[in-house]
C-alpha cells in the first residue's frame, strides 16, 4: 500500500474522471433562453495588444453542475470581431448549475467552425477536449453567479481582457513559476505536478478539474515553469494536512490538489511527505503463543472518493509473532487491522493505535 500512496496518480486515478459521452437526445432536451437587455458584447477583441486582433476564436459559456460540465457556444471571433450567436439554446437542467464560467479560446491562424454547439463536457483531468485542441491558447474566467443562468457571459468576457473603449485587449500568456517549499522551507525537488486552468469541484468527489496545461518536475529549488494565463491553477500533487484528532491525538489527512491564483510567482507550501519511523508489532495469542503468517492491513485518513483501505508495506509477522517495518508516520491511518494466516481479523482499538502511533511499537494478545 505504501508504494501505491507515494506514486504519482497511475493512469487509471487520472482517466477516472474523464468527460461524459455526447448524449445523442439532448436535441430533444434544448430550451431556448435569449440575452439579457441591454448587455453590451465587446466590439473587437485583440491579442497581446491592441494592434493584433484575434483571427480565429470561440467563447463557451460553461455551466458548473454536479458532476457535469456542460458548454455552449456563445460567440465566435474573426479576424477580431466579436459574433454573437442569436437564440443560443442550453441543455435541459441548465438552470441547476452552481456557478457559470466563459471560456475562451483563440488562435493566431485561421480555424474552422466547430462541429456542434452544445457540448457535454468542457473540463476533463486527462487531456483538452477535442474541440479545443485546434486552438492555441484558452482562458477561463472567474465562476459567475448562476442567477442570470449564464447570459450575462459579456461580463465575464471583459474580465478575462482589458476592456478600453468597447474593445477587449487579452493579455498573452506568460511564463509563471510555482514554487513547491515544505512548512519550514525545504523545497519539493523532483515532484511531479500536473497542472491544469482550474475549472470546477462541482462533482460528486470534489476533485478540481479544468484544462490541463502538462506535467512537470520540480527542479532543485522546487520550482516548475508553466506558460499559462493568469487565471487561477489547479495543482495534481499528494500532500498531507494535519489536524487535531484521531486516537493519537494528531492525524494526517491525505489531499491532491491545490488551486492557487494568477500571480507570475507563486509559493505553495505543504506537508508533502510525512516522517518515517520503525515500527515493531509483537503479536501472540491469549496463551502467549506467537502468531506467526499474520499481515496488516489499514485505512487512510484521505478526501476523496472511495475507501483507501489495502495492505500496507510491512512483511507477515515471522516465527516470533514479530512485525517490523519502516513507513511514514501512521498517523495518517484511520486504522490498522491484523489479519490471521486464515483470513481472520483483528482491528486495533483506540488505545492500541494511540500507544503504536506514539511508541512506534506494540504489544498485542489476540484472544
Amino acid at each position: 500500500m505504501k508504494a501505491a500512496m507515494d506514486a504519482p496518480p497511475s493512469h487509471a486515478e487520472l482517466t477516472h474522471f474523464q468527460p461524459l459521452k455526447p448524449m445523442a437526445l439532448l436535441v430533444l432536451w434544448l430550451a431556448v433562453f435569449g440575452p439579457l437587455p441591454g448587455l453590451a458584447q465587446p466590439a473587437r477583441i485583440f491579442f497581446g495588444d491592441s494592434t493584433h486582433p484575434v483571427v480565429s476564436g470561440e467563447a463557451w459559456l460553461v455551466a458548473n453542475r454536479w458532476g457535469f460540465s456542460q458548454g455552449v457556444l456563445v460567440a465566435t471571433i474573426r479576424e477580431g470581431k466579436l459574433e454573437a450567436r442569436e437564440a443560443v439554446q442550453f441543455p435541459q437542467y441548465w438552470e441547476q448549475a452552481f456557478d457559470y464560467q466563459l471560456l475562451l479560446a483563440v488562435a493566431e491562424q485561421p480555424v474552422g467552425p466547430p462541429k456542434s454547439s452544445v457540448e457535454d463536457f468542457a473540463f476533463s483531468t486527462v487531456d483538452v477536449p477535442e474541440y479545443l485542441r485546434r486552438f492555441s491558447t484558452v482562458y477561463l474566467s472567474p465562476a459567475f453567479a448562476a442567477g442570470n443562468l449564464g447570459k450575462d457571459w459579456p461580463t465575464a468576457l471583459r474580465q478575462i481582457g482589458h476592456l478600453t473603449d468597447g474593445e477587449v485587449v487579452l493579455p498573452r500568456p506568460a511564463r509563471r513559476t510555482i514554487r513547491l517549499l515544505y512548512p519550514d522551507g525545504k523545497p519539493l525537488a523532483g515532484a511531479w505536478v500536473h497542472v491544469f486552468l482550474f475549472g470546477s469541484s462541482h462533482n460528486h468527489c470534489g476533485v478540481e478539474v479544468g484544462i490541463r496545461l502538462g506535467g512537470f518536475t520540480t527542479n532543485a529549488e522546487g520550482e516548475i515553469s508553466v506558460l499559462a494565463p493568469n487565471s487561477s491553477l489547479a495543482l495534481w500533487i499528494r500532500y498531507f494536512e494535519q489536524k487535531a484528532v484521531g486516537p493519537a491525538g494528531t492525524a494526517f489527512v491525505l489531499k491532491d490538489d491545490v488551486i492557487i491564483g494568477g500571480d507570475p510567482v507563486t509559493t505553495v507550501e505543504r506537508l508533502w511527505a510525512l516522517p518515517e519511523h520503525d515500527y515493531v508489532l509483537h503479536l501472540r495469542t491469549a496463551g502467549n503463543q506467537p502468531i506467526a503468517n499474520a499481515h496488516l492491513t489499514a485505512c487512510m485518513n484521505f478526501d476523496g472518493c472511495g475507501a483507501g483501505c489495502g495492505p500496507i508495506g510491512a512483511p507477515e509477522s515471522d516465527a516470533s509473532g514479530a512485525v517490523r517495518f519502516r513507513d511514514e508516520d501512521l498517523r495518517k491511518m484511520r486504522s490498522l487491522t491484523v489479519v490471521s494466516e486464515d483470513g481472520k481479523e483483528r482491528n486495533l482499538t483506540d488505545s492500541e493505535m494511540r500507544e503504536l502511533l506514539t511508541t512506534y511499537q506494540l504489544n498485542l494478545r489476540w484472544d
